[in-house]
Protein backbone atom coordinates (compact mmCIF):
# COMPACT_ATOMS: atom_id res chain seq x y z
CA UNK A 1 0.00 0.00 0.00
CA UNK A 2 1.00 3.32 -0.56
CA UNK A 3 0.74 6.15 2.01
CA UNK A 4 -0.30 9.76 1.13
CA UNK A 5 2.77 11.23 0.74
CA UNK A 6 3.98 8.21 -1.63
CA UNK A 7 5.76 5.96 0.51
CA UNK A 8 5.55 2.18 -0.29
CA UNK A 9 4.76 0.39 2.78
CA UNK A 10 3.63 -3.57 3.51
CA UNK A 11 0.16 -3.40 4.21
CA UNK A 12 0.19 -7.07 5.75
CA UNK A 13 2.22 -10.43 5.80
CA UNK A 14 -1.20 -11.89 4.75
CA UNK A 15 -3.42 -11.80 8.47
CA UNK A 16 -4.13 -8.57 10.17
CA UNK A 17 -5.85 -10.29 12.44
CA UNK A 18 -2.86 -12.89 13.93
CA UNK A 19 -0.65 -9.80 13.37
CA UNK A 20 -2.54 -7.35 15.34
CA UNK A 21 -2.59 -10.39 18.57
CA UNK A 22 0.94 -10.68 18.28
CA UNK A 23 0.90 -6.61 18.92
CA UNK A 24 -1.84 -7.64 21.62
CA UNK A 25 -0.61 -10.57 23.24
CA UNK A 26 3.12 -11.15 22.22
CA UNK A 27 5.46 -9.15 20.30
CA UNK A 28 5.36 -7.96 16.69
CA UNK A 29 8.54 -6.97 14.26
CA UNK A 30 7.89 -4.28 11.85
CA UNK A 31 10.01 -2.95 9.11
CA UNK A 32 9.50 0.61 9.49
CA UNK A 33 11.10 1.81 6.30
CA UNK A 34 8.44 5.03 6.28
CA UNK A 35 9.84 6.93 9.00
CA UNK A 36 12.15 9.68 7.68
CA UNK A 37 15.23 10.57 10.06
CA UNK A 38 17.82 13.97 10.17
CA UNK A 39 21.42 13.75 11.68
CA UNK A 40 22.58 17.15 13.47
CA UNK A 41 25.99 17.26 14.12
CA UNK A 42 28.38 20.10 15.11
CA UNK A 43 29.70 21.51 18.25
CA UNK A 44 26.37 23.75 18.68
CA UNK A 45 23.85 21.06 18.06
CA UNK A 46 22.35 20.79 21.04
CA UNK A 47 22.18 23.95 21.76
CA UNK A 48 20.61 25.12 18.61
CA UNK A 49 18.08 22.25 18.13
CA UNK A 50 17.01 23.37 22.04
CA UNK A 51 15.93 26.27 20.36
CA UNK A 52 13.63 24.79 17.42
CA UNK A 53 11.57 21.90 19.30
CA UNK A 54 9.33 22.02 22.63
CA UNK A 55 10.39 19.13 23.78
CA UNK A 56 13.78 19.92 26.59
CA UNK A 57 17.02 18.36 25.23
CA UNK A 58 19.24 20.57 26.63
CA UNK A 59 19.87 18.56 30.33
CA UNK A 60 19.99 15.38 28.22
CA UNK A 61 23.04 13.01 28.45
CA UNK A 62 25.11 10.76 26.00
CA UNK A 63 22.36 7.97 25.46
CA UNK A 64 18.53 9.91 26.26
CA UNK A 65 15.95 10.99 24.06
CA UNK A 66 12.49 13.04 24.09
CA UNK A 67 9.69 12.92 22.03
CA UNK A 68 8.55 16.87 21.04
CA UNK A 69 7.03 19.49 18.37
CA UNK A 70 8.61 20.83 15.61
CA UNK A 71 7.05 24.74 15.41
CA UNK A 72 6.74 27.68 13.28
CA UNK A 73 6.85 31.19 14.51
CA UNK A 74 2.53 30.95 15.11
CA UNK A 75 3.35 27.84 17.16
CA UNK A 76 1.54 25.52 14.24
CA UNK A 77 2.86 22.44 14.35
CA UNK A 78 5.44 20.71 11.16
CA UNK A 79 6.18 17.86 12.73
CA UNK A 80 6.40 15.77 15.28
CA UNK A 81 10.03 13.97 16.29
CA UNK A 82 11.49 11.63 18.48
CA UNK A 83 15.29 12.92 19.45
CA UNK A 84 18.20 10.46 20.23
CA UNK A 85 21.51 12.06 21.97
CA UNK A 86 24.20 10.25 20.20
CA UNK A 87 28.13 10.11 21.35
CA UNK A 88 28.75 12.83 17.94
CA UNK A 89 25.44 13.69 16.63
CA UNK A 90 21.53 13.83 17.48
CA UNK A 91 19.15 11.97 15.58
CA UNK A 92 15.85 13.35 14.92
CA UNK A 93 12.77 10.57 13.82
CA UNK A 94 10.15 11.90 11.73
CA UNK A 95 6.99 11.52 10.15
CA UNK A 96 6.85 9.73 6.64
CA UNK A 97 7.78 12.09 3.95
CA UNK A 98 8.76 14.83 6.15
CA UNK A 99 12.34 14.90 6.13
CA UNK A 100 13.36 17.10 3.00
CA UNK A 101 10.89 19.61 4.58
CA UNK A 102 11.76 19.65 7.78
CA UNK A 103 15.63 19.94 6.70
CA UNK A 104 15.08 23.26 4.67
CA UNK A 105 12.81 24.44 7.74
CA UNK A 106 15.75 24.28 10.40
CA UNK A 107 18.64 24.70 7.89
CA UNK A 108 16.56 28.65 7.08
CA UNK A 109 17.47 29.41 11.10
CA UNK A 110 20.89 28.12 11.29
CA UNK A 111 22.60 32.36 11.30
CA UNK A 112 26.54 31.30 13.07
CA UNK A 113 25.15 28.45 14.57
CA UNK A 114 28.22 25.27 14.18
CA UNK A 115 25.76 22.37 13.05
CA UNK A 116 25.24 20.82 10.16
CA UNK A 117 21.67 18.80 9.18
CA UNK A 118 21.83 16.30 6.50
CA UNK A 119 19.46 12.94 6.04
CA UNK A 120 20.25 10.08 7.82
CA UNK A 121 19.77 7.20 4.86
CA UNK A 122 20.41 3.42 4.55
CA UNK A 123 19.50 2.26 8.06
CA UNK A 124 15.98 0.43 8.36
CA UNK A 125 14.47 0.39 12.00
CA UNK A 126 13.05 -2.98 13.09
CA UNK A 127 10.52 -2.06 16.03
CA UNK A 128 9.50 -4.91 18.62
CA UNK A 129 5.96 -3.97 19.92
CA UNK A 130 3.79 -6.02 21.95
CA UNK A 131 3.90 -7.45 25.99
CA UNK A 132 6.65 -9.60 25.25
CA UNK A 133 9.42 -7.56 23.27
CA UNK A 134 11.55 -6.66 26.00
CA UNK A 135 11.69 -10.32 26.62
CA UNK A 136 12.32 -11.30 22.79
CA UNK A 137 15.52 -8.61 22.62
CA UNK A 138 16.93 -10.26 25.77
CA UNK A 139 17.72 -13.63 23.81
CA UNK A 140 19.43 -11.27 21.11
CA UNK A 141 21.15 -8.57 23.79
CA UNK A 142 22.97 -8.52 27.02
CA UNK A 143 19.57 -7.89 29.42
CA UNK A 144 20.93 -5.53 31.75
CA UNK A 145 22.69 -3.32 28.91
CA UNK A 146 18.72 -2.65 27.50
CA UNK A 147 17.42 0.89 26.94
CA UNK A 148 15.20 0.58 30.15
CA UNK A 149 12.98 3.79 29.64
CA UNK A 150 11.35 5.41 26.83
CA UNK A 151 13.46 7.49 24.33
CA UNK A 152 16.51 5.88 25.52
CA UNK A 153 19.39 4.23 23.31
CA UNK A 154 22.00 2.03 23.57
CA UNK A 155 25.10 0.66 21.07
CA UNK A 156 24.70 -3.04 21.91
CA UNK A 157 26.10 -6.17 20.57
CA UNK A 158 23.99 -8.66 18.58
CA UNK A 159 24.41 -11.85 20.55
CA UNK A 160 26.96 -11.48 23.38
CA UNK A 161 29.56 -12.99 21.74
CA UNK A 162 29.66 -10.47 18.86
CA UNK A 163 31.78 -8.10 18.18
CA UNK A 164 29.49 -5.74 15.86
CA UNK A 165 27.18 -3.38 17.37
CA UNK A 166 24.07 -1.86 16.42
CA UNK A 167 21.77 0.88 18.01
CA UNK A 168 18.92 -0.19 20.07
CA UNK A 169 16.34 2.49 21.13
CA UNK A 170 13.76 2.06 23.49
CA UNK A 171 10.02 3.99 22.54
CA UNK A 172 7.14 5.19 24.78
CA UNK A 173 3.72 6.33 23.84
CA UNK A 174 2.45 2.75 22.82
CA UNK A 175 1.33 1.75 26.42
CA UNK A 176 3.43 -1.89 25.41
CA UNK A 177 7.20 -2.24 25.74
CA UNK A 178 8.15 -1.13 22.26
CA UNK A 179 12.27 -1.29 21.50
CA UNK A 180 13.98 -0.90 17.85
CA UNK A 181 16.86 -2.25 16.44
CA UNK A 182 18.64 0.07 13.77
CA UNK A 183 20.42 -2.53 11.55
CA UNK A 184 21.97 -1.19 7.96
CA UNK A 185 19.37 -2.17 5.33
CA UNK A 186 21.37 -4.83 3.93
CA UNK A 187 21.37 -6.49 7.14
CA UNK A 188 17.88 -5.96 7.88
CA UNK A 189 16.32 -9.42 6.70
CA UNK A 190 19.38 -11.11 8.34
CA UNK A 191 18.04 -9.69 11.64
CA UNK A 192 14.44 -10.12 11.50
CA UNK A 193 14.92 -13.84 11.13
CA UNK A 194 16.78 -13.83 14.14
CA UNK A 195 14.53 -11.57 15.71
CA UNK A 196 11.50 -13.85 14.76
CA UNK A 197 13.50 -17.18 16.17
CA UNK A 198 14.18 -15.65 19.66
CA UNK A 199 10.77 -14.27 19.89
CA UNK A 200 9.04 -17.75 18.50
CA UNK A 201 8.02 -18.70 22.30
CA UNK A 202 6.54 -15.49 22.86
CA UNK A 203 4.06 -15.67 19.52
CA UNK A 204 6.34 -13.27 17.38
CA UNK A 205 5.57 -12.40 14.12
CA UNK A 206 6.09 -10.15 11.33
CA UNK A 207 3.45 -7.16 11.00
CA UNK A 208 2.52 -5.09 8.69
CA UNK A 209 1.40 -1.31 8.17
CA UNK A 210 -2.71 -2.46 8.81
CA UNK A 211 -2.35 -3.89 12.21
CA UNK A 212 -0.06 -1.72 13.66
CA UNK A 213 -2.53 1.11 12.96
CA UNK A 214 -5.08 -0.66 14.17
CA UNK A 215 -3.11 -1.40 17.44
CA UNK A 216 -2.14 2.52 17.48
CA UNK A 217 -5.61 3.77 16.93
CA UNK A 218 -7.17 1.23 19.85
CA UNK A 219 -4.25 3.16 22.36
CA UNK A 220 -5.49 6.68 21.22
CA UNK A 221 -2.26 7.34 19.56
CA UNK A 222 -2.58 10.21 16.99
CA UNK A 223 -0.05 10.46 14.18
CA UNK A 224 1.38 13.56 12.44
CA UNK A 225 -0.60 13.70 8.81
CA UNK A 226 -3.50 11.46 10.03
CA UNK A 227 -4.30 13.11 13.28
CA UNK A 228 -2.92 16.15 13.27
CA UNK A 229 -1.18 18.20 11.06
CA UNK A 230 0.01 21.58 10.05
CA UNK A 231 -2.79 23.76 10.83
CA UNK A 232 -2.55 22.34 14.61
CA UNK A 233 -1.07 23.79 17.87
CA UNK A 234 0.65 21.38 20.24
CA UNK A 235 -2.41 21.82 22.75
CA UNK A 236 -4.79 20.58 20.77
CA UNK A 237 -2.78 17.19 20.08
CA UNK A 238 -3.33 16.10 24.01
CA UNK A 239 0.44 15.24 23.90
CA UNK A 240 1.65 16.91 27.06
CA UNK A 241 4.89 15.48 27.40
CA UNK A 242 5.78 16.43 23.81
CA UNK A 243 6.31 20.11 25.44
CA UNK A 244 8.16 21.73 28.16
CA UNK A 245 6.92 25.03 30.01
CA UNK A 246 10.07 25.43 31.64
CA UNK A 247 12.86 25.45 29.37
CA UNK A 248 13.99 28.94 27.52
CA UNK A 249 13.12 30.09 24.27
CA UNK A 250 12.36 28.00 21.43
CA UNK A 251 10.17 28.82 17.78
CA UNK A 252 6.87 29.43 17.99
CA UNK A 253 7.28 29.32 22.25
CA UNK A 254 5.34 32.71 22.75
CA UNK A 255 1.96 31.13 20.61
CA UNK A 256 2.34 28.00 23.24
CA UNK A 257 3.25 29.79 26.36
CA UNK A 258 0.41 32.18 25.94
CA UNK A 259 -2.02 29.38 25.55
CA UNK A 260 -1.12 27.26 28.56
CA UNK A 261 -1.15 30.36 30.70
CA UNK A 262 -4.30 32.73 29.31
CA UNK A 263 -5.42 31.25 26.98
CA UNK A 264 -7.34 27.73 25.88
CA UNK A 265 -7.53 25.73 22.55
CA UNK A 266 -11.07 25.55 21.02
CA UNK A 267 -10.55 22.31 19.86
CA UNK A 268 -9.10 18.53 21.34
CA UNK A 269 -8.13 15.33 19.99
CA UNK A 270 -10.84 12.98 21.92
CA UNK A 271 -11.50 9.06 21.38
CA UNK A 272 -14.55 7.68 20.42
CA UNK A 273 -16.85 4.76 20.79
CA UNK A 274 -18.37 4.43 17.97
CA UNK A 275 -22.05 2.74 17.30
CA UNK A 276 -21.62 1.39 13.79
CA UNK A 277 -20.71 -2.41 12.09
CA UNK A 278 -18.77 -0.71 9.43
CA UNK A 279 -15.58 1.21 10.16
CA UNK A 280 -16.78 5.28 9.12
CA UNK A 281 -13.91 7.09 6.63
CA UNK A 282 -11.74 9.92 8.04
CA UNK A 283 -12.41 13.15 7.45
CA UNK A 284 -16.65 12.22 8.15
CA UNK A 285 -17.85 15.19 10.30
CA UNK A 286 -19.40 14.88 13.59
CA UNK A 287 -22.16 17.24 14.64
CA UNK A 288 -23.92 17.95 18.47
CA UNK A 289 -27.59 19.53 18.20
CA UNK A 290 -27.37 19.54 14.76
CA UNK A 291 -24.34 21.58 14.66
CA UNK A 292 -21.04 20.53 13.05
CA UNK A 293 -18.83 19.70 16.29
CA UNK A 294 -15.54 17.99 14.99
CA UNK A 295 -14.18 15.56 12.07
CA UNK A 296 -13.07 11.77 12.16
CA UNK A 297 -9.46 11.59 11.87
CA UNK A 298 -9.15 8.19 12.65
CA UNK A 299 -10.94 4.45 12.78
CA UNK A 300 -10.52 1.03 13.39
CA UNK A 301 -12.28 -1.54 14.30
CA UNK A 302 -10.84 -3.09 17.87
CA UNK A 303 -11.37 -7.03 18.16
CA UNK A 304 -10.57 -6.85 22.04
CA UNK A 305 -13.15 -4.25 22.37
CA UNK A 306 -16.05 -5.78 19.89
CA UNK A 307 -16.63 -2.68 18.61
CA UNK A 308 -15.40 0.15 15.62
CA UNK A 309 -13.63 3.03 17.88
CA UNK A 310 -12.03 6.39 16.21
CA UNK A 311 -10.05 9.32 16.94
CA UNK A 312 -11.37 12.75 16.24
CA UNK A 313 -10.65 16.69 16.62
CA UNK A 314 -13.54 18.17 18.28
CA UNK A 315 -14.63 21.68 19.19
CA UNK A 316 -14.17 22.42 23.14
CA UNK A 317 -18.11 22.40 23.47
CA UNK A 318 -18.44 18.49 22.43
CA UNK A 319 -15.19 17.28 23.82
CA UNK A 320 -16.23 16.59 27.61
CA UNK A 321 -16.38 12.71 28.15
CA UNK A 322 -19.62 10.91 27.62
CA UNK A 323 -20.67 13.73 24.87
CA UNK A 324 -22.74 12.04 22.31
CA UNK A 325 -22.31 12.95 18.72
CA UNK A 326 -23.70 12.57 15.74
CA UNK A 327 -22.13 10.64 12.68
CA UNK A 328 -22.27 11.76 9.17
CA UNK A 329 -24.13 9.31 6.92
CA UNK A 330 -25.87 7.48 9.97
CA UNK A 331 -24.42 6.07 13.84
CA UNK A 332 -23.60 7.40 16.55
CA UNK A 333 -20.63 7.87 18.78
CA UNK A 334 -19.29 9.02 22.38
CA UNK A 335 -16.63 10.88 23.37
CA UNK A 336 -14.34 8.92 25.62
CA UNK A 337 -10.80 9.12 27.00
CA UNK A 338 -9.14 6.82 25.15
CA UNK A 339 -10.87 4.27 22.76
CA UNK A 340 -9.51 1.75 24.73
CA UNK A 341 -11.20 2.59 27.67
CA UNK A 342 -14.51 2.47 25.49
Amino acid sequence: MRLDEGTEVVSNYGSVEAEYEALVDGVGVVARNWPDTLRVRGEDRVTYLNGKVTCEIAGLGLGEGAYGFVLDAKGHIQADTTIRVLEDSVWLELPAGQGPRLLDHLKRFIVIDRVQIEPLKGLMPLTLVGSQARAALELVFEPALLPDRPWRVRHLAIERESSGEVLVSSDGRWGVPALTVWPPAADAEALVSRLLDAGRPFGARLVGYQALDRFRIEAGIPWFGRDFGEANLPQETGEDEAVSYSKGCYLGQEVVARLHYRGQVSKFLCGLAIDLDEVPCPGSVLSLEDRQAGTLTSATFSPRLGSVVGIAMLQRRAAEVGTRLDLEGGGRAKVVRSPSSA
